[in-house]
Formats: C-alpha cells, structure tokens, sequence
C-alpha cells in the first residue's frame, strides 16, 4: 500500500526477532545479481536509510518460481539464525533488518553490502592488504561454522572488500552442515561440509593472486607457486573435506590474532523463548483434586482353634488302656 502523503509503499514483516513491524519504503535502483534467481534492488526507507530488498522475480515457469522461493527462504533462514546466535552484527557477513516469507510477495530486507564485489577482479593488493583481504574471508567461514552452517557458494560474485574488510555475502544456498542441498547445488550427491567452504575460498585466493582460472572440480598446481601462497593453501584440495584444514585452521596460518565471537548458546537461546511463551500463554491452573470416597475394609477374621469333641475321645482312651492291660496280663 502507497503511503499517501510521502509517496513511499508499507512494507509489512517481521524484524530479526520475528515480531510483526513495517517500514515504510520506495525503490531506488535494481542490483545486478550474478548466479541468482532472486530480483535484488536497494529502497530508501522514510526515515534516509537505503536497504537491499531481495524478492522473487516475476516469472510465469513454476520450477523456476519453486527454485527461487527455496532459494529466498534458505537466506532468510541462515540470516534470522546469525541474527540469534550473535549479539552483534559481524562485519564479514550480511544483516538482516526484516523479511517476510508468508504474504504473496516475499522479501528479506538487508544492510546494504559493505564496499564493492570483487566478481571483476581485485586491483593489486598490498600484501598487508592481501592477508587481512583473506583474514576476512575465513572469519567468515569460520563464523558460520560455529552456528553448523555451510554457505556452499563461495565465490568471487558472493565477496565483497572495501579495502579492509571481506565480506561474504549471497547466502542463498546456505544449508545445515550435513544437510543435502535444499537448492539443487549438488556436489556428486554428498552433503554440505564446512570443508566444500573451504575448498572454495581455496579456490578464490588462488585466482585473486595468480590471476590463473581454477574449474570446480579441479586442482591448481601448489608446487609452481610462490612457497608462501603453497603452505597457506596445503590440503585445501584434499579430496576428502574432512581431511582438509579447518577455517580456524587456516586463520592460525595467517597468523590472525583477533578473536572470533563466540555464539549464543542454544539452550540459553531457546529458553528466553520459552520464558516468553509462558509469559504470554501462562499454564492452565490445575484443578484441585477430589477426594474419592473410602470404603472401610471388612474386619479380618481370626479363625478359632479346631475343638476335638471329648467324647468319642474319651472312649478312644479307655480302649486304648485296656488293650494294654490285656497285653500285660498276657505277657505276664
């Protein structure tokens, strides 16, 4: 809807957080989005700021309408996730403001990427420049680890640098780690693996620095290259990912001294939410218990001694004494 009297459209959602807000925005420009199926564009929201809109592109082929919904909602996903685990924004991947994945027109609101995409290329770096250039691109790794996230598309069009700062934007196919891919980006059928990540920022630091192309699959010749930049990148190719250096790994050969923000605990996490919901749905009072009526038990008998009737007893024992006598009268 149109805001009448500033000319800006009510765009509705929910913030980071999942509580229902606005904003009140309009179009500045369309972004060129290189391998994406989504339509990106910055708005200027009433109040100055200017936030990347990304949304479903208009199409009528329902597979690439299907593809580009998986696409949306799996960046929404893994944004909403940094934004719970993180108490501040990280400078080398993206903010989430807002989004919306439930009206007939989706979209996730952004802060806008920090400097410029290196998809064309970087100028001769400094070396100084270089290492904080690649310092950058593994704290980006190596943070979306630590929440079990693997971007798996890590590339030239998905960094940005502003002359000190890596950004690793673009996180469409973000999945779990051990996740199959939601998104169609297979790799032979295999799950998604910190080191596939890892691989692929190989891969970039490798192009950047010896302007020499690398293909997906394949593996750069390490030994025609300078000894600096083949110890960085040793078993970043490994074929196996779980034989390959870690992100952390590859910062401590960088010799990167910063420390890294720690996550959110989940369980913490989860109970503030908890906490929440009782407080806006409290329990149900427990209705108190009514008494069953007892019965009283019947009382236990004793049963009474057998009575021997003394009679026949005592002609038993008359008997009994003369059979005696008679059997000493006998005997004797």
């Amino acid at each position: 809807m149109t805001h009448a009297a500033t000319n800006y459209d009510t765009l509705a959602g929910r913030d980071p957080a999942g509580r229902e807000t606005s904003w009140l925005v309009r179009t500045l420009d369309a972004l060129p989005e290189q391998d994406s199926a989504l339509a990106t564009e910055r708005v200027k929201t009433h109040d100055g700021s200017t936030l990347v809109r990304k949304s479903l592109p208009p199409t009528t082929n329902p597979v690439d309408q299907a593809l580009a919904e998986m696409l949306l909602d799996n960046e929404i996903r893994a944004l909403t996730r940094l934004h719970a685990r993180y108490h501040r924004a990280l400078p080398e991947l993206p903010r989430i403001v807002g989004y919306d994945f439930d009206s007939a027109d989706p979209f996730v609101l952004l802060e806008p990427p920090i400097g410029k995409s290196v998809d064309g290329g970087l100028r001769t770096l400094l070396i100084d420049e270089r290492r904080r250039f690649m310092i950058g691109l593994f704290r980006a790794l190596a943070q979306l680890d630590a929440v079990d996230l693997v971007h798996s598309s890590v590339g030239l069009s998905s960094l940005c640098w502003d002359g000190a700062t890596t950004q690793l934007v673009n996180l469409e196919h973000a999945v779990n780690a051990g996740e199959a891919p939601r998104s169609g980006l297979s790799r032979n059928g295999s799950v998604a693996h910190p080191g596939h990540d890892v691989r692929a920022a190989g891969r970039v630091v490798y192009e950047l620095f010896t302007g020499k192309h690398v293909e997906l699959g394949d593996t750069p010749d390490l030994a025609s290259q300078p000894e600096v930049l083949a110890s960085l990148l040793r078993g970043v190719f490994e074929a196996d990912p779980r034989h390959r250096p870690t992100a952390l790994q590859m910062l401590e050969r960088l010799n990167d001294r910063d420390p890294l923000p720690r996550p959110v605990n989940v369980t913490a996490a989860m109970k503030q939410g908890y906490d929440r919901f009782d407080e806006l749905r409290p329990p149900k009072a427990l209705e108190p218990a009514v008494p069953q009526p007892t019965v009283p038990r019947p009382p236990r008998v004793t049963p009474k001694p057998r009575q021997v009737p003394l009679i026949p007893l005592a002609i038993v024992v008359f008997l009994l004494v003369g059979a005696i006598a008679t059997l000493v009268t006998v005997i004797w």
